[in-house]
């Protein structure tokens, strides 16, 4: 068979492009991804990210939300201090939890003999450990997300960090998170700032309340709530019961770990003056894999029951579908109807 001399031009451009594009494939393949994390480091992440140690609670829950929960080697979990303690959905999510728990303060030779890609780490609690881990060439971020919008933020940090994959998972929860936050604003919005219900959000002791700092107080306004402990500033405020009954809050919500219950404040003949009370408004928050009240993902669902508690003719959400939803799509977990009816009080 004959050739052409512009048939056999064409033949070698286009060799010569096939063998230029593989360098390019392969460094696409072994190249890095670069983020600035929520403490503002620049950090260089070699990809593909296979090894990931979660020395910080909270960001574990990012991990598994993203679907990348089997490439954890070893992870710190939120009010897990062992295997007991741990929710049964936690234990479906991770069948190797027993394997991966670590918990108590994380000490770096243990963490790089675990051979990680990149750790997750929290500035607060440990301090100078990302930048310890990245002297040793160990790259590592830092989250700060204390408030819902710097939540979705920490899971686009960490979708970006992990790959293309869960780039765009990511990207989907934040587009969850942005129609959700756009309903309940449309639903509250129109509520007179006089009109809105004031929550006393409070601990395993019914005198033990959240800060206008922390996450909870922040949860409230997001659902069209006034938290009457937005002026306390710090963690956990020890109270008395004459400041409760100077806030006159119309909705309690008790955190969702603990052992105390509705019940006991309910029944309480001290506390038989708080409108709350009086109203029989006073509500345990669910939980699940997580609790809902602290910046996992999961916290999204938070504000959807309380939007739905405070204002349930307002809020058109079907809570249980959108239970059912969300963790189906993020979790790859099937809610039972149990786990619905108790998630949801139906």
């Amino acid at each position: 068979m004959r050739y052409s001399w512009r048939s056999l031009i064409g033949f070698y451009v286009v060799l010569v492009l096939l063998l230029t594009a593989l360098p390019v494939a392969a460094t696409m393949a072994n190249g890095k991804v670069e983020v600035v994390d929520q403490a503002g480091r620049t950090v260089d992440i070699p990809q593909p990210v296979e090894r990931i140690v979660s020395v910080y609670g909270i960001s574990t829950y990012y991990v598994y939300a993203l679907g990348a929960g089997d490439r954890m080697v070893s992870a710190w979990y939120v009010q897990i201090k062992g295997l007991g303690q741990a929710p049964a959905a936690l234990r479906e999510i991770e069948p190797k939890l027993g394997e991966k728990l670590s918990f108590g303060q994380p000490n770096l030779e243990d963490i790089v003999a675990k051979d990680p890609d990149l750790v997750l780490t929290n500035p607060v609690k440990h301090g100078d450990l990302a930048d310890r881990l990245t002297n040793l060439g160990i790259p590592a971020i830092q989250y700060a997300a204390e408030t819902p919008e710097t939540m979705k933020e920490a899971m686009l940090l960490t979708g970006k960090a992990l790959g293309p994959d869960t780039t765009a998972r990511a990207q989907e929860f934040a587009d969850y998170y942005n129609r959700v936050m756009e309903a309940i604003g449309t639903a509250t919005d129109a509520i007179p700032a006089d009109k809105r219900l004031r929550v006393y959000f409070c601990g395993s002791n019914p005198l033990r309340a959240a800060s206008g700092d922390m996450y909870q107080s922040l949860m409230i306004d997001t659902a069209g709530g006034i938290s009457v402990t937005r002026d306390i500033r710090g963690y956990w405020n020890d109270l008395n019961l004459e400041q409760v009954l100077v806030w006159q809050p119309d909705v309690i919500i008790i955190t969702s770990y603990g052992g105390l219950t509705p019940a006991q404040i309910l029944d309480d003949p001290d506390w038989q003056s708080v409108p709350a009370v009086r109203d029989g408004r006073v509500y345990k928050m669910p939980a699940l894999a997580a609790a809902w009240d602290t910046p996992v993902p999961d916290s999204l669902l938070g504000i959807m029951w309380l939007a739905h508690v405070l204002y349930p003719h307002q809020i058109g959400f079907d809570l249980a579908a959108e239970c059912r939803t969300f963790y189906s799509r993020f979790y790859g977990y099937v809610l039972s109807d149990e786990e619905v009816a108790r998630l949801t009080g139906n």
